[in-house]
């Protein structure tokens, strides 16, 4: 699969994979890295807070699940699973231009006009991301939701900010 050529080129520069070329590393390493302990997504998706904790190992638990699953039975990937292995979600190592987009967005205060991801910007996604998914047919409810800047988290800041969202 192409995406998961990009991912392993992305690791190998990075240092998650040995620097070999991505067609001789497996899907089953690549995954590794991303999971393992101090693996990619430990590293660029920490934990924001204790409060999240439960909530965070939710995620990463259901993205373990996911992963098994295609590893086992060939159940496809979802989207959202690939978009934390490419980087997508907003975090703390996103750019300060996405951090100050989804602070701005969510009404939140940038304090000395350094935006950051932090605690309170976690919790507001996370709230996010729940009031989201309990709206989607409950065949698209097989995921938890998320402390981290996801596509859907900045879709529904847009659609609140057009104000075309009904409670």
């Amino acid at each position: 699969m192409y995406i998961h050529n990009v991912i392993k080129i992305t690791y190998v520069n990075m240092g998650y994979l040995p620097d070999y070329p991505y067609y001789l590393i497996s899907d089953e390493e690549m995954f590794d890295a991303f999971l393992r302990e101090g693996g990619f997504f430990e590293t660029y998706y920490p934990c924001p807070e204790d409060s999240l904790r439960e909530a965070y190992d939710l995620l990463a638990d259901c993205i373990k699940t996911k992963i098994q699953d295609y590893l086992t039975d060939g159940t496809a990937l979802p989207n959202w699973v690939y978009s934390y292995m490419i980087m997508n979600p907003i975090t703390y190592q996103s750019s300060e231009a996405d951090i100050e987009y989804i602070c701005e967005m969510a009404n939140i205060d940038i304090p000395n006009g350094l935006p950051e991801f932090n605690a309170e910007v976690a919790e507001a996604c996370y709230d996010i991301s729940k009031k989201w998914i309990q709206k989607q047919p409950s065949r698209f409810q097989d995921r938890p939701p998320t402390m981290f800047g996801e596509a859907h988290v900045i879709k529904s800041l847009r659609l609140d900010q057009a104000n075309v969202l009904l409670d």
